[in-house]
C-alpha cells in the first residue's frame, strides 16, 4: 500500500503506526479499507473452498471495490469467473493481475496454461 500522499510504501508487518513514514500524512482510514478488504478476500477464499463460488466472487468483489491494487485480488477474480465457466472475464482478471505484480504465481500459471490448451486445440 502507498501513501497517497508522497507515495511512500506503507508496511503494516514493520509498523504499529498509522501515519507514513515519510510524510507522517494519517493512513487511518486508508488502512482500515485496505483491512477491510483483505477481510473480504479470505471470506471469498473461504467461501471457494465451500465450493460457493458465486458467492466467493461477490465478497471478492467487495474486495476489489475497497481496494482494487491488490493482484491476488484480481487473481482469484479470474479463478472464480474461469470456474464459473467465464473465460473472457476471468483472462481480463488474470491481465490485470500480472500488471499489477508481473511475478503473481496464480493470473502467470493460469495464462500458461490456458495458452498450453490453445496451442494443442490449434
Amino acid at each position: 500500500m502507498k501513501c497517497p500522499v508522497c507515495g511512500a510504501v506503507y508496511r503494516s508487518a514493520m509498523s504499529t503506526a498509522s501515519t507514513c513514514r515519510r510524510c507522517k500524512a494519517d493512513l487511518s482510514d486508508l488502512i482500515r479499507l485496505h483491512d477491510q478488504a483483505v477481510w473480504y478476500h479470505r471470506q471469498a477464499l473461504y467461501l471457494l473452498q465451500q465450493g460457493n463460488y458465486a458467492e466467493a466472487e461477490a465478497n471478492n468483489k467487495q474486495a476489489l471495490t475497497l481496494y482494487s491494487s491488490n493482484a491476488d485480488f484480481h487473481a482469484l477474480a479470474g479463478k472464480l469467473q474461469a470456474l464459473q465457466g467465464n473465460f473472457a472475464d476471468a483472462i481480463a482478471s488474470w491481465q490485470q493481475a500480472l500488471q499489477l505484480d508481473s511475478q503473481n504465481a496464480i493470473a502467470s500459471t493460469a495464462i500458461q496454461m490456458l495458452k498450453s490448451v490453445m496451442s494443442s486445440e490449434g
